[in-house]
């Protein structure tokens, strides 16, 4: 549901590995933010549903939502018209270079810096290297009070999220970055 709709630098995350998987759960992504669910599969796994007798037997809060089909509709039109994968896709490269300026520049407060695309993860971590929830949250901190919104993800809190919109110049970009660097160098 996070990695679909382009986020990566193509339409699904899988297919940078070439994976086909048998279900592909998709959501928000599909109406660009929109409440909207849906599951799509192999024939060979769908099929497996018996046939509808009024209800939909594998139902979820958002499915077949009228308001929702015709947001994704939309969306995906415009994503396709826009070029946004594609897009995605060719700013991959200037972003990963400035988040590696910003790795060089953190003092040893970063750890890896990874990601695809428009999704980014920065690794707080502290002197030791072991993650650092707390780094994480101070840079969120800092980057909110300069007007740049990331969350703190990962199983320790330590990831610095990102994921920008589709439609975010390079400009707004590098201005986010040094939204990430202040907030790094305001760090004790």
């Amino acid at each position: 549901i996070y990695t679909g709709f382009g986020r990566t630098g193509r339409w699904f995350a899988c297919e940078h590995s070439g994976i086909v998987p048998d279900l592909l759960c998709i959501g928000k992504g599909m109406s660009s933010g929109f409440p909207i669910s849906a599951c799509v599969g192999t024939a060979k796994v769908m099929d497996r549903w018996p046939e509808s007798r009024g209800e939909a037997i594998h139902t979820s809060t958002s499915l077949g939502n009228p308001a929702g089909c015709a947001a994704a509709l939309a969306s995906i039109a415009e994503i396709e018209r826009l070029g946004l994968v594609e897009r995605a896709a060719d700013l991959e490269a200037p972003l990963s270079s400035m988040l590696q300026e910003l790795r060089d520049a953190a003092g040893g407060r970063i750890g890896q810096v990874r990601g695809r695309g428009l999704m980014w993860g920065i690794e707080c971590v502290d002197m030791t290297g072991a993650p650092s929830p707390s780094i994480a949250a101070a840079v969120v901190s800092g980057a909110l009070r300069r007007g740049v919104i990331v969350l703190a993800a990962g199983p320790s809190c330590n990831v610095v999220s990102l994921s920008p919109s589709l439609t975010i110049t390079l400009e707004q970009l590098r201005f986010g970055a040094d939204v990430l660097r202040d907030a790094i160098s305001e760090l004790s």
